[in-house]
């Protein structure tokens, strides 16, 4: 299986830089923050992951040290609070998310990925107690079809995954949002690290809440992330191939369901542990 990583898995670099490190380490594509780019001069906010515009030279930037360094661009970043209670943050978030659909168009991009969001107002990846309530639903529900209409217009896919912190934090409820928006511009990331819920991260539970997901949502998955998940009562990420993850057994049923594209590494954080992963991979 070929292997790429998250651009959020490093510090911020200029492009140069950023695509070199990770061409060095192995990898033959990226999923793309454009605020791991320092040319789009991001300044980091708990709300939006995303710029307010990109520069032209930014793209530049990026387009070139993508083709010297043979790295494809499979996915970008257009995560935002789509859930936040103030209304201005959700249309806030809507526009930079245009910018980021008409960069992504300009690079030949085909899929952005989208964070379903919070009613917290700390972090969009911190939870909330009504996260689960119709307010929360119809929040993100009306951002995200707005955010679909979007993408259609630059045609490009949106893919959304469960986050135990966010709204749709489960199978069944990304299920509904794209029953509901009924668009075949929203699909599914699948990070199996992301399907566990507090007091279920446990071996024992791996290859059953894997095998439940793509059941669900299987057809749909246009994005595969290898994070890794560490047994215990919470929810606490781990480099790959320190958790509790079957990577093997994900690696099956991503094929049993048609999927052909690329493991995309996500929460290493270490370039020693980065090598490790890429290896596990190309192994299986």
């Amino acid at each position: 299986m070929n292997v790429g990583v998250c651009t959020t898995d490093f510090p911020t670099l200029p492009a140069e830089e950023l695509f070199a490190k990770i061409a060095e380490l192995g990898f033959s594509s990226v999923q793309l923050c454009f605020g791991s780019v320092a040319e789009t001069n991001f300044a980091c906010s708990p709300h939006f992951d995303i710029p307010a515009c990109i520069p032209e030279e930014a793209v530049s930037a990026i387009r070139s040290a993508a083709e010297k360094h043979r790295l494809d661009i499979v996915a970008c970043n257009g995560t935002f609070n789509m859930a936040h209670p103030n209304p201005e943050i959700r249309t806030e978030g809507l526009k930079r998310f245009e910018a980021v659909a008409r960069a992504t168009a300009r690079l030949g991009i085909s899929y952005i990925s989208l964070c379903s969001g919070t009613l917290s107002e700390v972090s969009m990846w911190s939870p909330h107690p009504q996260n689960s309530s119709e307010i929360a639903w119809e929040n993100m529900r009306s951002t995200m079809e707005a955010a679909v209409k979007i993408a259609e217009r630059f045609g490009i896919v949106l893919a959304i995954e469960t986050e135990a912190a966010n709204v749709i934090d489960t199978p069944a409820k990304a299920r509904r949002i794209m029953d509901e928006i009924g668009s075949p511009a929203l699909k599914m990331i699948i990070d199996g690290a992301n399907l566990f819920h507090p007091g279920t991260a446990d071996p024992r539970n791996v290859r059953r809440i894997l095998t439940e997901a793509f059941e669900v949502f299987g057809k749909d998955i246009v994005l595969a992330h290898g994070k890794d998940i560490a047994q215990g009562g919470g929810i606490e990420f781990v480099p790959t191939g320190e958790g509790i993850m079957d990577f093997p057994f994900f690696a099956e049923k991503l094929r049993e369901y048609g999927f052909s594209g690329e493991m995309l590494l996500h929460g290493i954080f270490d370039a020693e542990k980065m090598k490790k992963a890429v290896s596990l991979f190309k192994n299986i």
